[in-house]
């Protein structure tokens, strides 16, 4: 009876390592059909991620990578299998991308975006679903560095810091003259700023000449040339007259240059104070020709009184 009681507890005991297998098996069967898996494709460095590395969707913990390893058709490219869990909506508008932690050196891979209406991105492809990762923002940063940091070495190349030398050597040269100067700059100014106020005071002068010129113009300009045009017509007269008279006494004339030359003198004479008479009168005219025609005296400008 005791021997029989031992093979029956000795049965019990493996019967019940049998079933706690079983359901372990089925447990781990279970979780494992709880994960989606993902191939994430970055085409930079992966620096920081490992195998274990923390997958979120949109800040929210869903899963972890499983491996990584190089694409075999194009080693510059990384593949990251990550098993994520199978309710996390990764549609055809969802987005990834390596983020850094902190300062710690590590990464995690983020999940972004998910759009209601598109469709699922496991639905739509047979086998591991790929999606390609987006430049993440640290590479961005450091391409624009690398471009930065280029520009600046070559600003400040050896020549164009030469030239900037030389560009301050003379600012400090020509700040020197000044100061040295200061006094003659000084003065220079001052009597920059009377030239100034004289030339506004002549030029205030010449504006009420112009305007008092613009007037008389206005006003009694007709008139003038009016007398002036009728003198012009009686001098021409004159001439005309003059002529005709030479031309009718001819005969006469050579007689007096033959006989009566004595007598040219008094006629020369009178002559002369004719041409003085008539000198006089065109200076008249041209001086203040209103006066002369109208009888009335122009008033002359004084610049010293305004």
């Amino acid at each position: 009876m005791e021997t029989r009681a031992n093979y029956i507890l000795i049965g019990s005991v493996v019967m019940g390592l049998i079933a706690a297998a079983f359901v372990f098996v089925l447990r781990v069967t279970s979780s494992q059909g709880e994960f989606d898996s993902y191939d994430v494709i970055f085409e930079e460095s992966v620096t920081g991620l490992s195998n274990g590395s923390i997958v979120r969707f949109n800040g929210i913990q869903v899963g972890e990578v499983e491996r990584l390893e190089l694409d075999p058709e194009d080693p510059s490219r990384v593949i990251a299998r990550v098993r994520v869990a199978t309710t996390t909506p990764v549609t055809t508008k969802t987005t990834v991308e390596l983020e850094p932690v902190g300062f710690t050196g590590l990464a995690i891979i983020q999940f972004v975006g998910s759009e209601e209406e598109a469709p699922f991105l496991k639905d739509t492809v047979d086998g591991v679903p790929q999606i390609t990762a987006d430049t993440s923002g640290i590479s961005q940063f450091l391409a624009g560095t690398s471009e930065i940091l280029a520009r600046a070495s070559l600003i400040l190349s050896d020549k164009n810091i030469q030239n900037i030398s030389n560009t301050l050597n003379d600012v400090q040269t020509i700040t020197g003259a000044v100061a040295e100067n200061r006094d003659e700059i000084s003065e220079l100014i001052k009597n920059a700023n009377k030239a100034t106020a004289e030339l506004t005071v002549a030029l205030e002068n010449l504006r009420r000449a112009s305007d008092g010129l613009e007037t008389l113009l206005a006003e009694d300009g007709p008139k003038v040339v009016r007398n002036t045009d009728e003198l012009i017509t009686d001098i021409r007269t004159l001439i005309s007259e003059t002529e005709k008279m030479v031309t009718e006494n001819r005969d006469s004339l050579r007689y007096f240059t033959d006989q009566g030359l004595g007598q040219v003198a008094p006629a020369l004479a009178e002559a002369r104070q004719l041409m003085r008479s008539l000198d006089y009168t065109l200076r008249e005219i041209e001086r203040d020709p209103k006066a002369y025609f109208l009888g009335e005296a122009t008033p002359e400008y004084n610049a010293e009184a305004n």
